[in-house]
């Protein structure tokens, strides 16, 4: 794996000190297009949860992961006949982000219908901890996140807090003539209960921009950063919550200015995903998952170190990638991280229902095939 220098992203307390403060874009800042600013009251402020744990080495434990994915059963329960059921393309109701919970024993899958944006959370039996391939559990509940922003996309949770983007639902017809509405909003739960999701009054309102992607980081200053992708992840924006519980645009990238470390091959793909990794020297990771093709593609882990650069920009540089192998499930639909502790980092593939382009294609039915990597 070749190596990389990756620095802290020393992102903005509430007296804005730091290269994200400079004062061009200071004024970027202030226009309505880039950064609605709204004051929240106390209970907004997310300072109150804990993240993930800070791994020792990051890129040590993603060469870890396993490249075969071992099968984890889960039973879709009364839900497999609503909404959730086609199995013919374009697969415009299916399951969209993955996350296994810090609670033992339970998953949460995002997904989108042409009606609602659903959460749903699954129970696993037996044992609960550590690897769980293997074992085999239901969806017991279904929360439905909202009926106007239809797309619930990527998402990730970093202790007990889940962030997930709602945008506005785009047909394919829409996509076709590129007439999609943009328009997208960053909500945060509280999952301690994993059966009684609390929705916070923290949020991020993204008018005129989708939000296809989040992943959320606890800093070492105890500040949380959010970054959110468009569709693809073509465009990054960076935001850090203020003390007021407001959310201020820090920074933003484009696919564009992406660095690649010598060796690694595979380039930039289609982000379904991306979870964000503090490592115990304060360096920021993010782990991207992604379908090479949908037709004949390949799935990859892509892992990635972000720093900033100044004036509001920020430096992605993509410093491995691995191809696994995702049987019953592709990551088109859902692939995410799930940091087990400081040392071993799990991965998780999974969708709703099986694409012809998934390895050992299983038969249309009541199940949901998870991997585990």
């Amino acid at each position: 794996m070749a190596s990389a220098l990756c620095v802290l992203l020393p992102l903005a307390l509430a007296s804005c000190e730091g290269p994200f403060c400079e004062d061009g874009f200071n004024a970027l800042l202030q226009t309505e297009q880039r950064y609605l600013q709204r004051k929240l009251d106390a209970s907004s402020n997310l300072e109150a949860f804990s993240g993930n744990p800070v791994m020792d080495d990051v890129r040590s434990a993603f060469q870890a992961l396993h490249a075969d994915g071992d099968i984890i059963k889960i039973d879709k329960g009364p839900w497999s006949s609503e909404g959730y059921r086609s199995y013919m393309p374009p697969y415009g109701e299916h399951i969209e982000g993955i996350q296994r919970l810090r609670t033992p024993g339970y998953f949460a899958f995002s997904g989108a219908t042409a009606g609602s944006a659903d959460l749903f959370l699954a129970q696993l039996e037996g044992s609960t901890s550590g690897a769980v391939g293997g074992a085999a559990g239901k969806v017991v509940k279904r929360v439905t996140l909202d009926t106007v922003l239809t797309h619930a996309g990527g998402f990730q949770v970093s202790g007990d807090l889940l962030a997930i983007g709602l945008e506005a639902q785009c047909t394919p017809m829409e996509r076709t003539f590129m007439t999609c509405r943009k328009q997208s909003e960053v909500r945060f739960y509280d999952v301690s209960d994993p059966l009684d999701p609390k929705r916070l009054g923290s949020f991020i309102d993204r008018p005129g921009q989708s939000a296809g992607a989040v992943g959320i980081v606890q800093q070492q200053n105890g500040k949380w950063l959010a970054l959110v992708g468009d569709g693809d992840n073509n465009n990054i924006d960076m935001y850090v919550q203020q003390e007021d519980g407001s959310w201020k645009l820090s920074a933003s990238w484009n696919k564009g200015e992406l660095l690649i470390n010598a060796g690694v091959s595979g380039g930039y793909k289609s982000y379904q995903s991306m979870n964000l990794i503090l490592q115990q020297d304060g360096k920021i990771f993010m782990v991207c998952a992604a379908r090479s093709s949908m037709v004949g593609g390949a799935d990859y882990f892509d892992l990635f170190s972000v720093q900033p650069t100044g004036s509001g920009r920020a430096t992605v540089t993509m410093v491995a990638s691995k191809h696994v192998t995702c049987h019953g499930c592709d990551f088109g639909a859902a692939g995410a991280v799930y940091v087990d502790s400081s040392r071993r980092l799990l991965g998780y593939g999974s969708s709703w229902l099986p694409s012809a382009s998934a390895t050992s294609l299983p038969t249309p039915g009541s199940t949901i095939f998870v991997n585990e990597f």
